[in-house]
């Protein structure tokens, strides 16, 4: 695990972004960005107010979606306590909560004005910028060259990364995913999830019960997830 932990994907924490700062300037930036209380299924960017921001995940789970010309979804990324999500690269997209979250957005002059003050704010947020192109670069990498077992063992990698927790049993996804909205973060029909699904734990490697996916060993899971069709 520690090998994929390495390698995989792993998102800028808020606690990293702004470790640069003092105690006051974290309290005047909060001060500055009231908290935003969400509920299940609401939508919180709007482009006319939140471009060229920063959102900060403070609590609960968000994704980052888009549409295609017929309406089918395409998740590009789950962001769970912590995170942060950059405004501008929100044009022609949505988010929203899935589940309870609160969420704290930097205001563009403000943003500017922590980076002046603070240059290494802006290099950590210039790897947040490189995470988000290796994140999408991967993902349409492996629609185009993956069938859906291998990308469905590549996203349980990655939501390990983000959210997994060690236990007697080896790791467990935290949150509890439905096939349809695991079908929508690789780009696949909700029945071909449960087919993969299914593959994945005839090979005995990984187990599900109640939505929680269960991983024994990351070894050859990350096998599965660089097979091509």
């Amino acid at each position: 695990m520690n090998r994929w932990r390495e390698q995989g994907i792993k998102r800028l924490p808020m606690e990293d972004f702004l470790e640069p700062l003092s105690v006051e300037e974290v309290e005047e930036l909060a001060v500055r960005s009231p908290d935003i209380h969400l509920l299940k299924g609401e939508e919180f960017y709007r482009q006319d107010q939140h471009n060229g921001g920063l959102f900060f995940i403070k609590s609960g789970r968000v994704q980052v979606y888009k549409l295609s010309l017929l309406g089918k979804q395409l998740t590009l990324v789950v962001l769970s306590s912590g995170m942060v999500l950059t405004g501008r690269r929100m044009w022609n997209l949505y988010a929203e909560a899935l589940e309870p979250s609160v969420v704290a957005f930097i205001r563009r002059q403000d943003l500017e004005r922590l980076i002046r003050k603070r240059p290494e704010v802006g290099l950590r947020l210039i790897d947040l910028l490189a995470d988000d192109l290796h994140l999408m670069d991967e993902l349409l990498s492996d629609v185009i060259y993956k069938g859906v077992p291998a990308r469905l063992a590549g996203l349980i990698l990655r939501l390990l990364v983000s959210e997994g927790v060690v236990s007697n049993e080896g790791y467990t996804i935290a949150s509890r995913y439905t096939h349809a909205q695991l079908g929508y973060m690789i780009g696949a029909r909700r029945v071909a999830v449960t087919r993969a699904l299914s593959h994945l734990r005839d090979a005995g490697l990984v187990d599900t019960s109640q939505h929680r996916i269960y991983v024994r060993d990351t070894d050859d899971l990350e096998h599965a997830a660089a097979r091509e069709k």
